[in-house]
């Protein structure tokens, strides 16, 4: 398949080459490299409309060293040696990796991916781990664990309960499977297409990750609220403090609060009594967050905050007790505004293979392709 992957990038560009004599932009061993041919691959992995010096440089050197490798491996008649092959395969994938995409699955991936930004899910869950290469006994022994569990909830068991008895998640100690609200690429596909997929109440199939096999309960689905910026001031307290402590912590930030209704600068106050000392010094701001990034009651906060400036009351959380400023909301955005940012999250997610897959396939069906295991 490497082979394969090698070949397609050779004739796409030697095509290129022969049909438009252009600039040679280097030379390697009075080889010249022409302008049209590293221009081609470059655009391949880079779709932005705006490019970076530093990116343009960075593909440079990573295309020079795949043609200095090649040609020193044939100078010093090692390009058959085991770890030149291993090294030069590295290149080579970075450099063909653009020329293994359908692009009709890649398409329907970022619509896909788009149309999910759109909701938000709260879900919970079950884990019945089994290891991602277990032999087949095992997988099916886990599968079958699986669903039997489902039999047993769908027949009245409480969801709940049974996380905290046979999940293997260790977060279900404190959060009895509830995994709050997230959105896409915060889950791995297959979790998220599932969550997606499964209506508000149901729980679903025994669902195949690298972590083994999840039952979701989804509990909830809303319209995306978006991404907001907020300043905070923190107070410390938990539960391992004395109560007279906690009880100190309290009065401080509602102390806070009167000199925030008073008019006292929120910047001001954040440098001078926050407990968080990294946003403390930029006046308590915090970068932008969306669904999922904090925990649920700072998040429920800052996102009830209608108006830009609006300050909230005190309230706690397990970290202890908060007053937050909303400093700016934005929605998710339109699709072509989102686009970019989609197709670089595309080639970063698991999801991203499912295209490759699909090219390959369908090139075999075009060859005919057979394959004859040993």
């Amino acid at each position: 398949m490497k082979n394969v992957q090698f070949f397609l990038l050779f004739v796409l560009t030697s095509l290129l080459v022969n049909a438009q004599k252009d600039k040679t932009i280097i030379t390697i061993n009075e080889e010249p490299v022409f302008k049209s041919e590293f221009e081609y691959v470059f655009k391949k992995n880079n779709e932005d409309d705006t490019i970076t010096r530093q990116e343009l440089d960075e593909y440079m050197e990573l295309f020079i060293n795949y043609k200095l490798k090649v040609q020193e491996a044939e100078d010093l008649g090692m390009d058959t040696v085991q770890s030149f092959v291993k090294e030069l395969n590295g290149y080579r994938n970075q450099l063909a990796a653009p020329y293994l995409i359908d692009t009709k699955v890649n398409d329907e991936l970022i619509v896909e991916a788009y149309d999910r930004m759109k909701f938000e899910i709260r879900a919970s869950h079950i884990l019945i781990k089994v290891a991602d290469d277990a032999l087949p006994e095992d997988t099916l022994a886990a599968y079958q664990e699986a669903l039997n569990v489902r039999n047993q909830i769908n027949g009245g068991s409480n969801f709940e309960k049974t996380a905290r008895l046979l999940s293997s998640d260790p977060s279900v100690k404190t959060n009895s499977g509830d995994l709050g609200y997230f959105t896409v690429f915060q889950m791995v596909y297959p979790f998220e297409t599932a969550a997606y997929n499964t209506e508000v109440g149901e729980i679903s199939m025994p669902v195949r990750t690298r972590f083994g096999y999840h039952l979701i309960k989804v509990t909830d689905k809303r319209p995306a609220r978006g991404e907001v910026r907020v300043a905070h001031i923190v107070v410390l307290s938990n539960d391992k403090m004395k109560p007279e402590q906690r009880e100190n912590a309290k009065m401080k930030i509602y102390e806070i609060s009167v000199k925030l209704d008073n008019g006292d600068d929120f910047a001001l106050l954040a440098k001078q009594y926050s407990d968080d000392k990294g946003s403390a010094q930029k006046g308590g701001e915090l970068p932008m967050f969306g669904p999922g990034k904090m925990i649920a009651e700072f998040e429920n906060v800052s996102y009830n905050l209608e108006n830009i400036g609006d300050i909230s009351e005190p309230f706690e959380t397990q970290y202890g007790w908060h007053i937050v400023k909303l400093l700016e909301k934005r929605d998710i955005g339109t699709f072509e505004e989102l686009e970019p940012t989609i197709k670089k999250k595309l080639k970063r997610d698991s999801r991203g293979k499912l295209s490759k897959k699909a090219f390959i396939a369908e090139r075999k069906k075009e060859y005919n392709f057979k394959e004859y295991p040993k």
